[in-house]
């Protein structure tokens, strides 16, 4: 009885180990259409991201996923990102930076003020718009192969959030 019961337990260990296929894309948003690219032209791994996508996941995943849902996708509660932050949503740039800042009390969204740096605050834009514009499959991004773990989006001189006004030239 006992060894039928390990024999189970390892194959279900190994149907689990098991790779599952990468979800595929059909065809993502044009990049004329105001989206920045993240996947070179080609590519396949819609999963695959670069660091500041990436850290932007994991920052969404720490403060986010809780009331917007997993992937953005929004919840009884909080609204879908994917949507507001879209090429038809209502939520630019700006906005965006102004609502993880200040919060939005009236409406449940907390105040996220100096708690998350600039960096990090542009990177959460960044993985959501990623999400939004079709760059970026459902599911838990990596990162591309040769990417830096560290996200370098804005110069660390940059970021009292009171006068942020994004990168400069």
């Amino acid at each position: 009885m006992v060894v039928g019961g390990a024999i189970l337990g390892v194959s279900v260990f190994a149907a689990a180990a098991t790779p599952r296929p990468t979800p595929r894309l059909t065809a993502p948003i044009a990049a004329s259409r105001g989206a920045a690219q993240f996947t070179a032209p080609g590519d396949t791994d819609h999963l695959a991201v670069n660091a500041v996508v990436y850290q932007g996941w994991k920052m969404f995943e720490v403060y986010c996923t809780r009331c917007h849902g997993e992937d953005a996708v929004g919840s009884s509660f909080a609204p879908s990102l994917r949507k507001s932050v879209g090429p038809t949503g209502t939520i630019d740039h700006k906005l965006f930076f102004q609502t993880v800042t200040n919060g939005r009390p009236d409406k449940g969204m907390p105040m996220w003020g100096n708690l998350l740096s600039p960096e990090q605050k542009e990177d959460v834009w960044n993985y959501l718009r990623a999400l939004a514009v079709g760059h970026l499959a459902s599911g838990r991004p990596h990162l591309k192969p040769g990417a830096n773990r560290d996200s370098t989006v804005l110069p660390a001189a940059l970021g009292k959030d009171t006068t942020w006004t994004g990168p400069t030239s």
